[in-house]
């Protein structure tokens, strides 16, 4: 892999979308949609919290379709995905 995050010029999120042009594509867009009002957040599917919502992508090829989470949720599905335990 590329080390893009040696550079002092790159923050740590720049270096992420440098890498990640498919993931930083579908959450502008979905961004985009919750800004022009065509996608509402909706409350945490695990909790109902609806306060710091994030929506998930499952498939970031398609942007719109998320899995609406909060913040704890939203970090405890990705290390679940990364240690290969149950969503």
């Amino acid at each position: 892999m590329k080390r893009i995050a040696t550079s002092k010029l790159l923050t740590r999120q720049r270096a992420w979308q440098l890498r990640n042009p498919e993931k930083r594509r579908a959450h502008e867009i979905l961004n985009r949609a919750v800004r022009r009002g065509e996608v509402s957040r909706q409350p945490c599917e695990v909790c109902g919290a609806t306060a710091t919502v994030d929506g998930h992508h499952e498939d970031y090829s398609r942007p719109l379709e998320v899995t609406w989470l909060c913040r704890t949720h939203h970090k405890r599905r990705h290390r679940r995905k990364i240690t290969g335990g149950a969503p």
